[in-house]
């Protein structure tokens, strides 16, 4: 919705939700066992709390979110196309923490079935505009839902469908890939075109490549030149002392704040995890460099940002939507990290997460319309899951 995002231009910016995948849980086996036992039992209650959060506030129509709103003011998001975006990106979401949730029995696995019917019949979601497209979010997180599901055969009887729809989404990214290579949700440039012509945003391009990971990872073909571009545009994107621009229009500012490291440190574990799952090697020193920038070095301008209702107000222009959307790939970073990193970071990971828990379950942590809280606990659902690992 990416966990969309968006970007310094005040109120007309936008954001998104958005991100998630199982991405194997075989390497958190002994995770939990980096925690202390009351984090450890903590953790424990909030991803229980958080299945069923989501199980009671799934909709009639199987989807989760709606353009309903009681602020005044919101984002540049506007109706139909972009709103029909959003709620298809936060099913595709919710659908993969469900899926990996270890609670919920009969009443989730029905939640999932509902959740791929909803994205079947709705994840071909035209862009709004030539300005808005935040569609690729639709499409990044609908194929991240079903190649999970594909890969942990959770659905059986929906595999061609899911196989249909897969193929068909990506081709319909590859129409909306930036000239310059990456994906992008906003053509502010001035420039209405099919595809974009507008710069593409480094986190965007990561979330859709783990995405497409997925589906490669079920069996379903990728163009070798979609992937290729995406990659080549996403390492421009990488700044001299490792932290990733926001696109590739702003490596023309490579001092400014957005890009430094405090700025980057909920983009860069999603850009060196979309790098590490095609092939690309990122070494140690880098992973712990980033992974410390976002849960010790910066964690607390991270946290300054949490439910500023503008997007980049804060401190080094963070803005609150990314926080659950950077810890969650820094979980699935550490999945794929040595032991030393994942005892190293584990606990600060939890109780980043937990900073956000609410009374009844819910994890928040920018509001959108109705979209935050159900974006909000399924990121925070993939994080807390990871860290338990396979023996909860």
């Amino acid at each position: 919705m990416g966990p969309p995002f968006t970007r310094v231009l005040g109120l007309k910016v936008a954001s998104v939700v958005l991100v998630s995948l199982g991405l194997g849980s075989s390497c958190w086996a002994q995770t939990a066992s980096y925690l202390p036992d009351s984090l450890r039992l903590e953790v424990r209650s909030a991803a229980e709390a958080a299945t069923q959060w989501l199980l009671g506030s799934q909709r009639e129509d199987g989807g989760w979110g709606s353009h309903h709103s009681p602020r005044p003011i919101e984002i540049f998001a506007s109706a139909p196309g972009s709103q029909d975006a959003f709620r298809v990106a936060t099913t595709g979401l919710a659908v993969c923490a469900l899926l990996d949730s270890p609670f919920g029995g009969a009443a989730k696995a029905l939640a999932v079935e509902r959740g791929l019917d909803h994205l079947l019949e709705h994840c071909h979601v035209r862009r709004q505009s030539g300005i808005e497209h935040y569609n690729v979010w639709a499409f990044g997180f609908t194929l991240q839902a079903f190649g999970e599901c594909l890969s942990k055969g959770a659905s059986p009887g929906k595999e061609g469908s899911l196989r249909g729809a897969c193929n068909a989404l990506v081709e319909r990214l590859a129409g909306y890939q930036s000239v310059d290579g990456g994906w992008g949700y906003l053509s502010l440039q001035g420039y209405r075109t099919h595809p974009p012509a507008a710069s593409s945003m480094s986190f965007t391009t990561a979330t859709i490549l783990v995405g497409l990971a997925r589906v490669q990872d079920a069996g379903v073909e990728v163009p070798d030149v979609l992937i290729a571009r995406a990659l080549e545009s996403l390492r421009r994107c990488r700044m001299p002392k490792g932290p990733y621009s926001y696109g590739e229009l702003w490596n023309r500012s490579p001092q400014s704040l957005i890009n430094g490291p405090a700025g980057a440190a909920c983009r860069t574990p999603a850009c060196q995890l979309a790098l590490i799952l095609h092939g690309q090697a990122i070494a140690d020193s880098d992973r712990n460099r980033s992974l410390a920038d976002l849960l010790v070095r910066y964690s607390n301008l991270q946290r300054a940002a949490l439910r500023r209702p503008i997007p980049h107000e804060s401190w080094c222009q963070i803005s609150g939507y990314f926080y659950l959307y950077g810890h969650a790939y820094a979980a699935y970073l550490l999945e794929r990290s040595p032991p030393g990193l994942r005892r190293r970071h584990a606990p600060a990971l939890a109780r980043a997460v937990l900073a956000c828990v609410q009374p009844d379950g819910s994890f928040w942590d920018y509001p959108l319309y109705s979209y935050h809280k159900p974006y909000g606990t399924a990121f925070a659902l993939l994080t807390l899951t990871r860290i338990l690992g396979p023996g909860r």
